[in-house]
């Protein structure tokens, strides 16, 4: 990916399921196809929404394709991520609709947070993402400690 994304956001959906997409994301999406794939995810046991360039979803479509097809987790994988994804568009307007289906699993009713990270974003209900913020936060002492000796173990 040429341009990751970065950064947090504050957002609101509008009655018709369309969200704005910050001018910040927007710049990272590829200038010729700026399709985009939403999925639903997980996080902690906390439900959001993981969203992809279309390009980005292919290679994670072929990387779970070269995966053995009969492993009951890579089974799982593809029914609950892979199948749930579905491709939108930016309209004029640098709206995406947001399926009712993937709305309503993350619990997305009016105010979201979209979070960057790198090559996707994720959408997260207002509520449950400060809540797992406070955790994250509450945690990060011991989180940093742990990339630092990930971080050490590639050297």
């Amino acid at each position: 990916m040429d341009r990751p994304f970065r950064g947090r956001f504050e957002g609101k959906i509008d009655p018709k399921g369309r969200l704005s997409l910050p001018k910040n994301l927007l710049t990272s999406l590829p200038a010729e196809d700026s399709q985009v794939v939403i999925t639903n995810s997980q996080f902690k046991g906390q439900s959001n929404l993981d969203v992809y360039p279309i390009a980005e979803w292919v290679k994670l479509e072929e990387r779970i394709g070269k995966l053995p097809p009969l492993k009951a987790e890579v089974q799982a994988f593809r029914r609950f991520y892979l199948a749930s994804g579905q491709v939108v568009a930016p309209d004029s307007n640098n709206r995406i609709l947001i399926p009712g289906t993937l709305r309503k699993y993350a619990g997305l009713n009016n105010d979201v947070v979209i979070v960057a990270m790198g090559n996707k974003f994720e959408l997260w209900s207002s509520d449950i993402w400060q809540q797992l913020f406070n955790q994250l936060s509450s945690q990060f002492e011991d989180i940093i400690a742990v990339v630092a000796d990930l971080d050490q173990e590639k050297e």
